[in-house]
């Protein structure tokens, strides 16, 4: 694991169509599990606060959670980071920002060493994937893209856009080389081109070349596009494909006991709006009311970046608001919209924060203002060593990783 501070702080049948988009995979678990009261939700989306675990402008109670890696192994709530993308089962209150978590799984999509780089033009590769960054792209024991070479190891959390460009929402360097890296390589994808006879198989996902045999563990059934997370030595053959040690099936599908869900990701298969589609791999489609957020229904397109929230029925998503999201968002011109949010007691470092310029922490979290940062209901500089605030903040990089500039600083009602 990375930084500790970073840790520590992601109708009654379906139609045909979304038959088909239910039964494809993703997502950690294929069950969206019951919360401690209220409607059973579901959500999935990258970690942006902590004060209580933030995933799509939702405040979850974290305090009786359980947290799982993708693999299904027991973790610590220590174990989530800033921009992880996770799984959250729990139940969400009515005024839709405070939640009780029941379970997080967080899931990365690719481990592995990057074969290309391009710093200009903010993308690198993993195995041949390509990854962007972005403005709110965590790093994890790097500062940044810059500081990244051909040949790091490195985990990518990331959404998946229409094109299968992977965009990255936490980077987490885990090595500086292939010889220097003890675990396994992993990857998440749409299985494709599989041939063999079982337990020798060969397939691809998200251009790495597969291969299974005997000592492969696989849990599910293995078809032609089915949705997969897979372990991999980290020893490639001389072909350059890479033997699985482990085969995971995974399902985009909601169970019977969810009963809403709050998705974020890329619009795909969007044909018509009468039609069914995908955000993030899940079936969705658009409910008889819908509520637009920053955009009307014109601007829903493939390829566009998406909160989509509503009821679940028959395992589709009926959304009932959908809110256009900015990936590159710098925090608009009050500082409301800045990615990340922290609530808790501010610790300033040194105490008491009365320069222009200074920092301070907040859950654990080291976070920075300057002229620029509004401090607003009676904050100031002065006061703020001790008090309960809510900060707005956006990412920047540094030595140790990313740390975080405040755009809005208010008391925590």
């Amino acid at each position: 694991m990375s930084n500790p501070i970073l840790r520590r702080l992601a109708g009654a049948a379906a139609t045909a169509a979304l038959a088909v988009l239910a039964a494809c995979g993703g997502g950690g678990y294929s069950s969206a599990g019951v919360g401690t009261g209220g409607t059973g939700s579901f959500a999935i989306g990258p970690i942006s606060g902590f004060g209580s675990i933030v995933v799509n402008g939702v405040h979850y109670d974290d305090s009786k959670a359980t947290v799982y890696d993708d693999d299904g192994s027991l973790g610590s709530r220590d174990d989530l980071g800033l921009g992880m993308v996770v799984e959250v089962r729990g139940a969400v209150g009515s005024d839709g920002v405070s939640g009780t978590a029941s379970s997080f799984v967080h899931v990365s999509e690719i481990k592995g060493p990057i074969t290309a780089l391009d710093v200009a033009g903010g993308s690198f590769s993993v195995f041949g994937q390509a990854v962007r960054v972005n403005a709110a792209t965590v790093f994890a024991d790097v500062a940044g893209l810059s500081a990244l070479a051909v040949g790091n190891v490195v985990e990518v959390y990331a959404l998946r856009d229409a094109s299968g460009e992977l965009v990255a929402t936490r980077i987490e360097r885990e090595a500086l080389d292939v010889a220097s890296f003890s675990g396994e390589f992993r990857v998440r994808g749409a299985l494709s081109g599989l041939t063999g006879t079982s337990p020798s198989l060969r397939f691809t996902v998200a251009t790495v070349a597969i291969t299974t045999d005997a000592t492969t563990r696989i849990d599910g059934t293995i078809a032609e596009g089915v949705f997969v997370s897979v372990r991999l030595n980290k020893t490639a053959a001389g072909d350059g494909s890479y033997a699985a040690t482990r085969v995971q099936v995974k399902s985009r599908g909601f169970d019977n006991s969810v009963d809403e869900a709050e998705l974020k990701g890329f619009v795909a298969g969007f044909t018509a709006a009468d039609q069914p589609f995908t955000v993030g791999g899940y079936p969705v489609r658009l409910g008889s009311s819908v509520r637009y957020d920053d955009g009307t229904l014109a601007d829903l397109a493939n390829g566009v970046l998406v909160e989509a929230n509503g009821t679940v029925s028959a395992g589709v998503l009926l959304i009932q608001r959908l809110e256009f999201e900015d990936e590159d968002s710098s925090g608009g011109d009050d500082g409301n919209d800045a990615p990340f949010e922290f609530k808790g007691a501010a610790s300033c470092t040194p105490a008491p924060c009365t320069a222009t310029e200074g920092s301070f922490t907040v859950q654990g979290v080291a976070i920075r203002y300057d002229a620029s940062t509004r401090f607003d209901n009676g904050v100031t500089t002065a006061n703020l060593n001790g008090m309960n605030v809510e900060v707005k903040a956006v990412a920047q990089n540094s030595a140790g990783g990313t740390s975080f500039l405040a755009t809005r600083i208010e008391p925590d009602r």
